[in-house]
């Protein structure tokens, strides 16, 4: 899945209303297994790699992919968020619990859609992927379906969370989002319908 919606479906699940440290960390975890591969596609691209060459060759360089897969480990944060559990009565407990538990939504939400691109979702222990036959971009894996569906479900959660959270920076960024995720349905329609092309 996109990165914004996993944060947006790691908040509709978590977030509360008023909770501002509590709701960061769930931004925080639901991003933060993506922080890698964005790290790496930024100064790759400042030092002149085409994009071809980024997301063709050097993400399933072995290297990239370990340090990928580290990011995206569900044992790692599995841990954490059993680390979290035990010192929940305790604010630095909970907010550990919550982080961990946003990044395995992540983690469980790219787990089904990722196909040729997959993650090594158990190192350090293995560099084993589900190569899955679904793909939330790849056409040859009913990218467009998963894409739109991925597009709704995000209408969905984000409509939910403008009913649930009241803070002005808050609403303005679900408005914002909300603005993206219904151009790109609607730009979807009009490439299914022929009316874009293609």
């Amino acid at each position: 899945m996109q990165t914004p919606t996993h944060a947006i479906i790691a908040l509709a699940l978590l977030a509360k209303n008023g909770k501002t440290t509590h709701n960061r960390a769930v931004l925080a975890g639901a991003l933060i297994p993506d922080l890698f591969i964005y790290i790496c596609w930024l100064w790759l691209s400042a030092h002149g790699v085409a994009q071809g060459k980024i997301w063709n060759e050097i993400y399933f360089q072995d290297g990239v992919q370990f340090w990928s897969g580290l990011s995206n480990s569900v044992p790692m944060y599995l841990a954490l968020a059993t680390l979290g559990w035990f010192n929940r009565h305790k604010p630095i407990g909970k907010l550990t619990l919550v982080f961990a538990l946003a990044a395995l939504t992540h983690m469980a939400t790219d787990f089904p859609f990722h196909a040729e691109d997959a993650h090594q979702h158990f190192q350090p222990f293995t560099n084993w992927k589900f190569h899955s036959p679904l793909s939330y971009w790849d056409t040859n894996h009913y990218g467009r379906i998963i894409g739109g569906l991925e597009t709704l479900l995000a209408i969905g959660c984000i409509m939910a969370l403008r009913k649930r959270l009241s803070g002005k920076w808050a609403k303005v960024s679900l408005n914002v989002l909300l603005g993206f995720y219904l151009l790109t349905f609607a730009t979807r329609l009009l490439f299914l319908t022929g009316v874009l092309g293609g």
